[in-house]
């Protein structure tokens, strides 16, 4: 498994890259957005590893363009930021896990191997699935609507994906959370919302698809 560390401290990103081989990962270095992209245009890529301060551009841009270009590609965020607004707005452009500055090693290898689980889960018989005008790829992570490509983030594809594959069914704010984020995020549902709402934006006119049970969250509407 490649990791790619995205980290300017040249200290912490040295101990990081001896502790992460250790455990038998292979690890690329990188101390800036720019290098993080050449490496990730030259090397195959399971996991990144990105601190947000970053000299050239900030991580969040970085989060932006991983999106667009390496959306297949988990991220854990790794900072010293503990504010909540930068937490949300991390995991709204698309980052996997979110851990803060100082943490033991166990504790980041362990998260590296959850959001493996999850990134790896089993797949179902079959990476595509239609409902309705809605055709979603798992294995290209890719949707259309109407025979139209919509350009999801990864936790909107990830959310779509839940829904399409369960119609009908209602899935609460907090089990979104735990199914999409995959951990207990210290019941901030209002992400959840925030996150839909910007889905609804692209999915327009269809955006009635994706329908609001008030009072417990969201279904797919078909």
């Amino acid at each position: 498994m490649n990791i790619l560390i995205i980290e300017d401290d040249s200290s912490i990103q040295m101990l990081l890259k001896l502790s992460l081989e250790v455990e038998g990962y292979r690890t690329e270095t990188a101390g800036s957005v720019s290098e993080g992209l050449k490496v990730l245009t030259n090397r195959r890529t399971d996991l990144i590893l990105l601190d947000l301060m970053l000299p050239d551009r900030s991580g969040f841009e970085l989060l932006q363009i991983l999106q667009r270009e390496y959306r297949s590609v988990p991220v854990i965020v790794l900072t010293a930021k503990n504010e909540m607004n930068d937490k949300i707005l991390g995991f709204q452009l698309g980052a996997d896990d979110y851990l803060t500055k100082p943490f033991e090693t166990r504790e980041l290898v362990e998260r590296i191997k959850a959001v493996m689980r999850r990134t790896k889960a089993a797949a179902p018989a079959s990476e595509t699935v239609q409902v309705g005008c809605i055709e979603i790829d798992r294995r290209e992570r890719s949707c259309q609507i109407a025979g139209k490509p919509l350009k999801t983030t990864s936790k909107e594809f990830d959310f779509l994906w839940l829904l399409c594959t369960n119609p009908k069914t209602v899935f609460t704010r907090e089990q979104l959370l735990d199914q999409v984020w995959g951990y207990e995020y210290y019941g901030q549902t209002r992400s959840v919302d925030m996150m839909v709402n910007r889905l609804r934006e692209k999915m327009k006119p269809h955006d009635h698809l994706v329908a609001t049970v008030h009072g417990t969250g969201y279904k797919l509407e078909v």
